[in-house]
């Protein structure tokens, strides 16, 4: 479900960033900040990965829909160089609510654990390590993911079919980009019902 057998290099360089972001960050101290005084950690350089991972979560088109141009704080006399749109806003939200909750180091492992998914790895690559699969499969797709487009999901349903394993692949057609794996759940769960219900029912005959 909107996912990938392998970490592209697209995902890689957006994570690689990200992670930039952290680790410039002064008071990162190489990991070690866990003495600082409060609100004294990496707050800065992991709020602004939350926003850059954010712009990979949602369409283009959904935030140019939602935030659009609208300026955040309208200033009185006219342009200014430093006015602030209100997509910067949002951002800004997105990044206070993470700071709040989580570790800059805690998401760096995450992060370069996502980087090193490869299911090829150890098992003579990923065509080899495709060929053994013997379990039926589903693999969803969401519409407008930029993140982890169709394509990804497309490639492993292929190679399952290619070797004579049993995989179907569907789309679901959202706005919201890579979010939609969440917010389309009805989707999600009408395509996840007949897929176990056939499953269930070749145990049950078996």
């Amino acid at each position: 479900l909107a996912s990938c057998v392998a970490a592209s290099a697209f995902q890689i360089g957006q994570s690689s960033v990200q992670r930039s972001a952290i680790v410039l960050d002064p008071k990162w101290n190489g990991g070690d900040y866990y003495d600082a005084a409060p609100n004294e950690g990496p707050h800065f350089g992991l709020g602004l990965a939350r926003e850059q991972a954010t712009l990979t979560y949602q369409s283009e088109e959904l935030i140019d829909t939602k935030q659009g141009r609208r300026e955040k704080d309208v200033m009185d006399r006219g342009f200014s160089p430093w006015q602030r749109f209100a997509v910067e806003g949002f951002l800004d939200y997105q990044a206070e609510k993470l700071i709040r909750r989580f570790d800059a180091n805690s998401y760096l492992v995450i992060n370069k654990a996502m980087d090193l998914h490869d299911v090829g790895r150890g098992r003579g690559g990923l065509q080899r390590a495709l060929a053994r699969i013997t379990a039926p499969v589903l693999t969803l797709s969401i519409s407008t993911d930029g993140l982890y487009p169709t394509r990804q999901q497309q490639f492993l349903h292929d190679e399952i079919v290619s070797n004579g394993g049993s995989s179907r692949h569907e789309i679901i057609h959202s706005k919201a980009g890579h979010d939609g794996f969440l917010t389309e759940h009805q989707a999600v769960g009408a395509a996840l019902k007949p897929f176990l219900g056939e499953i269930e029912t070749k145990l049950t005959n078996s």
